[in-house]
């Protein structure tokens, strides 16, 4: 395909999102909307509820710092004599005890602390009942659901049970602050894009399908430090993060779909991995600015969720227990609590619940999805 022919291809593309019809010549031509819309996510954080987050009675989790001391002082002394001789001390150094993060079964469970009584979130009702920890039946592993801020209740969010007596987890500390900041997105490590087919109508259309695909490049930020929208961006070349579409419908402006797996590439300062989320789903409203707000609700799996918190390193220096220092849990204490608060996927052997309920706030603004396959074909 000649350079002409792209730049009059995306030229009527971008005039055909725009409107429904465009002056040519003097004449007005009547334009069809495109089959396919396409978003970048300018929001894409974990929910961490800022009103009635839930309490902790029993304290916060501990670090490593706290559980081992004498060696962890040790280590430390060790490791700032090295530095200031221009050296570097490793994470896995002898001098503490093996690591967890690597190894989790090479500490003991130090007793992890989950957010156990009522909290109002963000989430979605991914089984369709009101589960109870007491008395419940069905195929889930038995848990206490969640109310949401509009009241509904029956919300599944148990990565919130899990994370929420973690320090850095709580409101206006470490990750709230830096989703808040929106350096993920800034920094591509969720460089994701959506695709709408079949949208005839962005508040009511009884028959849509919706993708989400990882990007191969960066967003693009303007001048304000926003993402910019109505830009090209090309879809990641491993076909592995274009995920199934799935078939949705709007009503009212409110868009749902059904559940489909999610395989999220992530790529962020000391980690290189990707999110695995099983049985997602997107409730989201369709503004009359073209974007998309709401969340994803997912169930995330278990192993997968450990390898994205603690998989971190530094070419072959592991970061892992540094990094779990920072945002204030044990290795070992994750690891372990993670089957307790488990919901979902049970072991057809053992009835071990396999994945986390969770929920993703996001934000989505128009943009030209680019997918090389189909560009380099045409």
């Amino acid at each position: 395909m000649r350079n002409h022919d792209v730049s009059a291809l995306g030229l009527l593309a971008a005039l055909a999102l725009a409107c429904d019809s465009a002056t040519l010549g003097g004449s007005e031509v009547s334009i069809t909307q495109p089959p396919v819309r396409g978003y970048v996510m300018a929001r894409w954080s974990e929910m961490i509820p800022g009103v009635d987050p839930g309490e902790c009675p029993e304290g916060i989790n501990i670090v490593e710092a706290d559980q081992y001391p004498e060696q962890w002082a040790t280590f430390m002394a060790a490791r700032q004599r090295i530095r200031a001789a221009g050296g570097y001390l490793r994470w896995d150094d002898e001098r503490l005890p093996p690591d967890a993060c690597q190894d989790p079964l090479s500490q003991p469970d130090p007793g992890f602390l989950t957010l156990d009584g009522p909290a109002t979130v963000y989430g979605l009702d991914l089984d369709g009942v009101v589960s109870r920890r007491t008395g419940s039946s069905g195929a889930t592993c038995a848990h206490d659901d969640f109310v949401d801020h509009d009241g509904a209740t029956g919300i599944d969010n148990q990565f919130w049970r899990l994370m929420g007596c973690v320090r850095g987890y709580r409101p206006n500390d470490l990750v709230d602050r830096l989703q808040e900041s929106n350096v993920s997105i800034k920094e591509a490590s969720y460089a994701i894009l959506l695709e709408i087919t079949g949208m005839d109508d962005a508040q009511n259309d009884d028959e849509i399908e919706v993708q989400l695909l990882s990007a191969g490049a960066p967003v693009a930020m303007n001048a304000v430090d926003d993402v910019m929208a109505h830009v090209s961006i090309t879809a990641h070349e491993n076909p592995r993060y274009h995920n199934a579409a799935a078939r949705g419908r709007i009503e009212n402006g409110i868009l749902t779909t059904e559940p489909v797996d999610l395989r999220i590439k992530v790529k962020q300062q000391t980690s290189d991995n990707e999110y695995w989320l099983r049985a997602a789903r997107i409730r989201a409203e369709v503004g009359d600015d073209g974007r998309i707000k709401g969340v994803v609700g997912a169930y995330w799996d278990i192993a997968n969720l450990f390898s994205v918190l603690n998989d971190q390193n530094i070419g072959d220096r592991p970061q892992g227990r540094n990094a779990a220092n920072a945002r204030g849990f044990m290795c070992a204490g994750i690891y372990h609590a993670m089957p307790r608060v488990a919901d979902g996927h049970p072991d057809p052997e053992t009835g071990q619940c396999t994945s986390i309920s969770t929920a993703i706030v996001f934000e989505a603004v128009p943009a030209f999805v680019i997918r090389t396959q189909v560009a380099m074909a045409e």
